[in-house]
């Protein structure tokens, strides 16, 4: 059995939320088209969703400090299942960067970029140096702090 890209880069992020036993998890975007994507994360107080998106292209830049970026698109289809599955405000955003990073937007991050609010499709690209925190920009917005890589690993699915 050959494994797809989008099992390996979902399965990277399911497998970092389901090590904290104080979660369970389901899917609940079971699409026809396979475009599987949303997952409900359930604490004893509160339930999360989770969207997943991934990249299989990261890319460097040829600058003289060179970094890594990765550039993710978001469809109106796309935007409208964030819409239809948030909740409460415990929506995550975790963008998968081929296998190099896990970028998980909080509740806040998303609502810094508007990105429930706008009526078009939008790119978000991640950026990155070794060792350094992750740099958000859509549509030419720069979220104004930083994205710590280890977010989903760290995040506290309790006491949110």
């Amino acid at each position: 059995m050959s494994l797809s890209k989008f099992e390996l880069y979902h399965g990277a992020v399911l497998l970092q939320i389901i090590r904290n036993p104080a979660v369970n998890i389901k899917l609940i975007d079971k699409s026809d088209d396979l475009e599987w994507s949303s997952y409900e994360v359930i604490s004893k107080n509160t339930t999360h969703k989770v969207f997943v998106k991934s990249t299989s292209k990261v890319s460097i830049s040829k600058s003289k400090s060179p970094y890594y970026y990765a550039g993710f698109s978001f469809s109106i289809s796309d935007i409208n299942r964030l819409r239809k599955i948030n909740e409460d405000r415990n929506l995550l955003i975790c963008l998968v960067c081929a296998d190099k990073e896990i970028c998980t937007l909080n509740w806040s991050d998303i609502d810094e970029l508007r990105l429930l609010f706008i009526k078009e499709s939008a790119s978000i690209r991640i950026s990155w140096t070794n060792g350094s925190r992750l740099r958000i920009k859509c549509r030419g917005k720069e979220l104004e702090s930083t994205v710590p890589r280890n977010r989903l690993k760290m995040y506290n699915w309790v006491n949110v």
